[in-house]
């Protein structure tokens, strides 16, 4: 199971319980105004207009490429999508090369596990040698919680700071166009703010760490999370690094429409999220993560697409 697929599990009985709340293309149809000044698209939907932000969780199955691609050129060619995030090996990849010939920004995910190398260094150099063009890269996901349900070791906070710090002392030396994202932080609840604190306590400052060349990565799924990180971010933070929620959504395709509308304005005006990445185009088939997805049965010739789907490629 690709780790960013991961992290659904660990809280999604979290979220089910504790969870009530539910830019722009030139050539866009013209259900699709201008971008808003909370840097969300305005899409017309049947519940009316709603806020979206072009970014997308995709995870790497070859076998799903196909649907993949039909999906993909759908959301492009309504300004829909502007980049996706992937977690990135170190071999040829079939759907990291699709999603480039599109012309869509992939942003890559290292894998936990690879944290735990004793020359991280090295390891940089292999993921980076191996996805050319890849500009922006993820130092891991959610580190402290979700390992063991992939079979690895959860990694303390402490820990994973020494390993960033010793990726993003390398990355300035050796490969300065590159942009880092620290590890998303975990969805649901308080935990996730605690750890932003930590890391800030650990190095995660601008006197140590470059806003310019770091953005800070958080997924949120429920409405306490919402609340923790808004005063994490305010207060360890101080405004002084993007925020990109790198995970959010919800559980029942019919209702996908309800909590973008709902959601994503406050993920924009509370936490200043300069990106927001739906989890996910596809999550599998089987419940309970397959509810998240946008497209269904994308291995096969009968593909179908999820309600806020069909609204963003305007086949509604």
């Amino acid at each position: 199971m690709n780790l960013v697929k991961a992290a659904v599990p660990v809280f999604l009985v979290v979220f089910l319980a504790g969870c009530n709340s539910k830019f722009t293309s030139p050539s866009a149809p013209s259900s699709i105004s201008s971008t808003s000044s909370n840097g969300l698209i305005p899409v017309d939907t049947p519940e009316g207009q709603i806020g979206w932000s072009p970014y997308i969780v995709v995870h790497d199955d070859g076998s799903a490429i196909n649907g993949y691609e039909t999906a993909l050129k759908l959301l492009k060619s309504r300004g829909m999508v502007r980049g996706v995030r992937l977690s990135i090996g170190v071999n040829p990849n079939r759907v990291t090369q699709m999603i480039k010939s599109l012309d869509i920004e992939v942003f890559g995910s290292i894998p936990n596990e690879r944290l735990f190398d004793s020359n991280i260094e090295q390891t940089m150099d292999m993921y980076i040698s191996f996805n050319p063009g890849v500009q922006i890269i993820q130092i891991g996901n959610e580190v402290s919680t979700i390992n063991k349900s992939a079979g690895f070791s959860n990694m303390p906070i402490e820990d994973y700071m020494k390993a960033f710090l010793k990726i993003y002392d390398h990355v300035q030396s050796k490969y300065p166009h590159l942009t880092l994202v620290t590890q998303s932080t975990f969805g649901a609840g308080s935990y996730g703010a605690d750890e932003l604190r930590k890391m800030s306590e650990l190095g995660l400052k601008p006197d140590r760490i470059s806003p310019q060349k770091v953005v800070v990565a958080i997924n949120v799924y429920t409405d306490s999370a919402l609340a923790s990180y808004a005063s994490a971010i305010n207060r360890y933070l101080g405004g002084k690094y993007r925020i990109w929620v790198t995970e959010t959504g919800i559980s029942d395709p019919a209702r996908q429409i309800y909590h973008v509308g709902s959601f994503y304005p406050r993920l924009a005006s509370s936490l200043g999220a300069e990106r927001i990445y739906w989890y996910a185009l596809w999550s599998g088939d089987t419940p309970p993560d397959s509810g998240f997805s946008l497209i269904f049965n994308p291995r096969g010739p009968n593909q179908t697409y999820s309600p806020l789907f069909k609204a963003l490629a305007g086949t509604e």
